[in-house]
């Protein structure tokens, strides 16, 4: 059987949650023996080929450079984008496979999905945040009503027609399925629930350190609405007289402006890969996710429970369904006592959340790639979209 996976980014141009599952996945299926290719974007300057795998030239890599003015017309473009649409169905015609799975469709144009429902393919969506409710993906928490104003609206009518009702729709949290309902979209098509796959190492698992200091670490995005510059800032405060520190692992648009900001008790590491993630949570005494947007299922809590890291987090979207199972603490997003409160919390009881932390490790195993592809397979077959 032959699969083909639709996503925005595919390493090696990767950057987020959405995009390791998205590997998680693919690496899976090949396991299983299944014929697998990928469709994804590259930089639009960059020669970048591969045999196996189809990436389109797009814009997008650069989309944090552009003027936020200019974006609408690149959101506009993108939107109906003729020549993305015309390049996927070929590659669809040419590759005829059985079964397509779409993730994030930025930087290739939502006409794709109209190149999926004229090729009459079998095709499941994996729901990773709103971009078919808002361009830009994000909701950010005290401006909720952007998704409500008339130019969303429009924009989301016009999706719901172009992507109607695919075979199976699969979203990791009920918070982003809910969303979705509730503006009228996969009004005929099955809606299941599915966490997303973690690839779990029972060889790793947290060290005892020689620091005595209280540290903490951030992995993500460098981008304000993942709440990092509030979470610097905040730290920089309340760090003052505590014997804690906070490391700081990603890339974006924000990076230069927090090496500005960085001291001794602020580490800035830059980009790593997932092993050395790995590693540096092996350090770590706590895992902060201090998001301001509204998270569907951050990849980033699954590691950390996958190594019994405890975590601190905003109570916001789908992470607070992910915490209230695997154990951890919320804060209210963009909410700078309450954070401090927690952090003081977390100072005292480290014992009793690092039990908790312990505890996560061995229900992260729910969340199994194992488990997650026996789970697919059984929704897809019981949609009759058939695995041979």
């Amino acid at each position: 059987m032959k699969i083909c996976l639709i996503n925005n980014l595919h390493k090696p141009f990767s950057r987020g949650g959405a995009d390791r599952v998205l590997e998680i996945a693919r690496d899976g299926f090949c396991k299983r023996g299944f014929d697998v290719f990928v469709i994804s974007t590259k930089p639009y300057f960059l020669k970048y080929d591969d045999d196996k795998n189809y990436y389109l030239k797009s814009f997008f890599h650069y989309l944090n450079k552009i003027p936020k003015l200019i974006r609408l017309f690149y959101h506009f473009a993108d939107f109906l984008s003729i020549k993305k649409y015309l390049q996927i169905k070929k590659i669809l015609k040419k590759e005829k496979p059985d079964l397509i799975i779409t993730h994030n469709f930025k930087g290739l144009g939502l006409l794709v999905l109209k190149a999926i429902k004229n090729s009459k393919i079998k095709h499941v969506h994996v729901l990773h945040d709103i971009q078919l409710i808002h361009p830009s993906g994000l909701m950010i928490v005290g401006k909720e009503d952007m998704l409500e104003s008339f130019f969303t609206k429009i924009y989301y009518s016009a999706v719901n027609k172009i992507i109607n009702s695919p075979n199976l729709i699969i979203s990791p949290s009920k918070w982003l399925m809910c969303e979705h309902e509730k503006r009228g979209f996969f009004q005929n098509s099955k809606k299941i629930i599915i966490q997303n796959p973690v690839s779990i190492k029972n060889n790793f698992s947290l060290k005892n350190k020689k620091d005595s200091a209280i540290n903490f670490l951030y992995v993500g995005e460098l981008e304000d609405h993942k709440g990092i510059m509030f979470l610097l800032n905040a730290f920089n405060k309340f760090s003052k007289n505590k014997n804690i520190k906070l490391s700081i692992i990603g890339k974006g648009s924000e990076y230069d402006k927090i090496q500005g900001l960085k001291n001794e008790k602020v580490e800035v590491l830059g980009w790593k890969t997932g092993e050395q993630v790995k590693a540096a949570m092996q350090n770590a005494d706590c895992l902060i996710v201090p998001s301001l947007c509204y998270e569907n299922s951050p990849t980033v809590i699954y590691e950390a429970a996958s190594l019994g890291l405890p975590v601190l987090a905003s109570r916001i979207g789908g992470i607070t369904e992910i915490i209230h199972y695997l154990g951890g603490t919320l804060f209210e997003a963009g909410n700078e006592k309450d954070l401090f409160k927690k952090i003081n919390y977390i100072l005292k009881n480290l014992d009793s959340l690092k039990k908790i932390g312990t505890n996560s490790k061995y229900k992260i195993n729910k969340f199994s790639v194992e488990n997650y592809f026996e789970k697919l397979k059984s929704e897809i077959d019981q949609s009759n979209i058939l695995f041979t």
